[in-house]
């Protein structure tokens, strides 16, 4: 552990990609034990133990249990083992904004420094797993904290929360362990594509056997990702494109096999049980498939706004009347493999045919494929964008001829032709401390529109300032501040900010009533006043203008 700590400083003082590759398959390279290489691959990807494999049966994925260390245990530990109290252990945190390196620094000065290996490690998280008594675990934790080194411990937990803050990726870890066997990285990305699970793929590529890993489903896959075109821009000339209408619904990867159905979020959630229609009308594809696609309310042969889907999403429970309210329909994008084999290499035509003959042989309402047909010329793209709007859908889907299916990935094989819904001026009416390189500064804002005299919190976001701009809000709003509530600091409503978003939706979670879908920040607007920003009127306008199909009744959230 002590040598996966120190690969990791080196990694976060890194600020390029392949910098960071390099040194963390330099590290990779020392390890002389497998057993040593799929450890330290396991705790990278946040997975401190394989407890137990994931078992699929003709019902369900069972997936291995996690282990999980609550806040008030890491808490309690780190107070017995230093002495300090709780509030300073608080400060501290608030300050860092990191458990682990929390744990690093308070620690320092009180454990003996002893050398943690990988495989104690290991066998220390199986033993916080095996326990189920907070106490035990706190007294676990002591002993812990007090024997290793600080490093090694900083490491240890962001392990178990898979909250490195260090700018390291999956895909990242991918290209190390093909750089550190000398293998290519589109051969362990393929290999990990297939298994769903990398320690063991490092270990396959140190012994020259990708090749002998087989598929494995009821893993989810990273999906394809569609690099989006800014506004006005044009496909490249001189290459045929498909085009799809893109749809406001959830992406999902359906798993089927012989009648065994798991459905996976963007997330990586199994989120069957949300959707045992859909379960039901999957099983009906013959053999087996990955399909990648979209979940939608659909009704009348359209979509509805994904405002409708979000009413479903809500619930807790799903009850028979929400289904009738509120149907949904499987919209199938492409397929990522059929009867045994992958079909990421397989050209889009080709993919896109088995994709046709899944749904034909499903032969459900409820199972569909995007309508697609090919792209005229790019001066078709403006009619076309306003014919999906029309019919109340995102925009367009744009695929290259010939294309691959590369997981992860969103290198302009699909572009996504879309704007954003609306734009709103709102004011910052709190602020939350960053983690990682942003431990420092105020980087989360939190902001309203107006009401009369008053000021309806209405969303969050965090992307779209350059860090200068973040460090000098950071400023200003300290300045501003009212009070504090833990790492989230209240301030005077006087900073008015520009946001784009994708819709709008009903959440009890804001004072407003309303939430923005995916805000993001366009601009500081040091040129407006707080009594300048949007009133929450124009949210209700924009809302309504959303709805393009009423749902059945469903008591207050119709």
């Amino acid at each position: 552990m002590d040598g996966l700590a120190e690969a990791c400083e080196r990694v976060a003082n890194h600020a390029g990609r392949l910098a960071k590759v390099a040194a963390l398959a330099a590290y990779f390279r020392t390890l002389e034990s497998d057993d040593d290489l799929r450890r330290a691959v396991q705790f990278l990807l946040g997975r401190p133990a394989a407890m137990a494999p994931a078992v699929s049966n003709l019902f369900e994925t069972v997936e291995p249990p996690k282990l999980a260390l609550g806040y008030a245990v890491i808490r309690d530990a780190l107070r017995a083992a230093s002495g300090w109290d709780e509030e300073t252990l608080r400060t501290c945190y608030r300050e860092v904004g990191d458990g682990g390196e929390t744990a690093g620094l308070i620690m320092a000065p009180f454990t003996r420094g002893e050398p943690m290996t990988l495989e104690r490690a290991e066998a220390l998280y199986l033993q916080l797993h095996a326990t189920r008594r907070a106490d035990v675990r706190v007294k676990m934790m002591v002993d812990i904290f007090r024997t290793y080194r600080p490093l090694a411990l900083k490491y240890f937990i962001k392990t178990i929360g898979n909250s490195f803050g260090i700018g390291l990726q999956e895909k990242m870890v991918e290209e190390a362990v093909a750089a550190a066997t000398g293998k290519p990285a589109s051969a362990v990305r393929a290999a990990n594509n297939r298994l769903g699970d990398l320690a063991a793929v490092a270990i396959a590529a140190r012994h020259d056997a990708l090749d002998s890993i087989e598929a494995r489903l009821f893993h989810p896959m990273d999906f394809m990702l569609a690099k989006p075109l800014e506004d006005g821009a044009m496909p490249p000339e001189g290459v045929d494109w498909y085009v799809e209408e893109k749809y406001d619904g959830v992406r999902a990867q359906a798993h089927c096999e012989h009648g065994a159905v798991a459905i996976f979020s963007r997330g990586m959630e199994d989120v069957s049980k949300s959707y045992p229609e859909l379960v039901a009308e999957l099983s009906r594809i013959p053999g087996s498939a990955i399909l990648d696609g979209e979940i939608l309310a659909w009704r009348d042969g359209r979509a509805m706004s994904f405002t409708m889907l979000q009413q479903r999403l809500a619930r807790k429970k799903l009850t028979e009347a929400m289904q009738v309210a509120i149907p949904v329909v499987f919209m199938g994008y492409d397929v990522l493999y059929r009867d045994g084999h992958l079909t990421l290499d397989q050209p889009l035509e080709a993919r896109r045919a088995m994709l046709e003959a899944a749904v034909r042989e499903a032969g459900s309402a409820r199972v569909l494929a995007s309508p697609q047909d090919q792209l005229g010329g790019n001066g078709e793209i403006a009619a076309r964008y306003e014919a999906a709007r029309e019919n109340g859908n995102e925009g367009l889907l744009l695929k290259r001829a010939g294309s691959l299916y590369e997981p992860g990935k969103r290198g302009g094989a699909w572009l996504k032709v879309k704007r954003a819904f609306a734009t709103l001026d709102v004011v910052i009416t709190a602020a939350e401390q960053g983690h990682g390189k942003r431990a420092t500064v105020l980087s989360d804002y939190t902001f309203a529109v107006r009401s009369g005299d008053q000021f309806l919190n209405i969303g969050k976001a965090y992307s779209g300032l350059t860090d200068a701009e973040i460090r000098d809000m950071t400023n200003v709003l300290r300045d501003l501040a009212i009070g504090k509530y833990s790492r989230v600091l209240l301030v005077k409503p006087q900073q008015v900010l520009e946001v784009g978003f994708d819709g709008i939706q009903k959440s009890p979670r804001h004072k407003s009533g309303y939430a923005l879908r995916f805000p993001r920040i366009l601009r500081w607007r040091t040129d407006k006043r707080p009594e300048d920003c949007d009133t929450i009127e124009r949210v209700r306008e924009l809302y309504q203008s959303s709805l393009n199909l009423t749902p059945h009744r469903l008591g207050d959230d119709a």
